[in-house]
């Protein structure tokens, strides 16, 4: 499911206006900053000049995984002058090639075999990860979440809840150092309030934001599926209260929500409604 979610960000952002997104309900669901993903894109090319150990910081940047051992989606090896990127979005890999700091050659390759694919002149590889954000602005996000835990844990031992308080430390504490290590965590997008600058209570961003604004929406099923859009934030709120309450989540949690329904409407553009009945 990732990979094909990966799939349709980086097809949307390709540039092509020849694409067709099949969707569920869940695309009002909460996404990565789209400027910040856009950004995170490497562009490379024949030619092109750049320090073999600076387009290896670029990827992980990028959120790819160095790896020595299993070559799997989401990771990249280094041998010698050659740099294997397997894409998290597609089934091949690439092979970029390095004479000294001149990209020598760029070549897609199948893992599982080696087989070599095709030939390019340039390429343009994708975060590995939704939510990729810049060093600075996860700084930040660590500082304020660090901030949080400390005033969610006094308020949790205020009424004698030591069990919650605990339990919240220990699962905040280990998202936070795999985020310090790897730039991401598990469930990284129950923080993604602090990554994207959002206020409490702001909506947050879905993949209709990375539609291009004239869009054409079709609702199948449109009797049963718009009422469910309507129910998918109380839904999800009632879900994410016991996780707070609980002391599983931050309360900054609550804002990785699904839209409102007000929030839908405003977003779409064109619009044909299709149903039996």
């Amino acid at each position: 499911i990732e990979k094909m979610r990966l799939k349709t960000i980086s097809t949307l952002l390709s540039g092509r206006r020849d694409v067709i997104i099949v969707a569920s309900v869940s695309c009002i669901y909460g996404a990565g900053n789209p400027s910040d993903y856009e950004n995170s894109i490497i562009r490379v090319n024949k030619g092109q000049i750049i320090a073999r150990n600076g387009f290896l910081h670029e990827l992980v940047n990028s959120l790819y995984s160095r790896t020595t051992d299993e070559f799997k989606r989401g990771n990249f090896r280094v041998k010698g002058d050659v740099v294997d990127v397997y894409l998290a979005y597609n089934d091949f890999a690439y092979r970029i090639s390095f004479f000294g700091n001149e990209i020598e050659e760029i070549q897609s390759f199948d893992p599982s075999n080696g087989q070599i694919l095709d030939t390019f002149s340039d390429v343009a590889i994708y975060p590995a990860n939704i939510y990729v954000s810049p060093k600075e602005r996860l700084h930040q996000a660590i500082y304020e979440i660090q901030d949080d835990l400390v005033l969610q844990m006094e308020y949790f031992k205020s009424q004698g809840k030591n069990l919650e308080a605990k339990r919240l430390e220990e699962r905040v504490n280990f998202d936070l150092e795999m985020m310090r290590e790897l730039g991401y965590c598990s469930g990284i997008e129950n923080y993604s309030r602090y990554m994207d600058r959002r206020q409490t209570g702001e909506r947050p961003f879905c993949l209709l934001d990375y539609f291009p604004k004239d869009f054409l929406l079709i609702v199948d099923e449109s009797h049963v599926s718009m009422p469910q859009i309507k129910a998918m934030y109380g839904g999800d709120r009632a879900r994410k209260i016991n996780l707070v309450d609980y002391g599983f989540r931050l309360p900054a949690a609550m804002d990785n929500r699904p839209l409102k329904w007000e929030e839908f409407i405003g977003m779409i553009n064109q619009v044909i409604y299709v149903s039996a009945t």
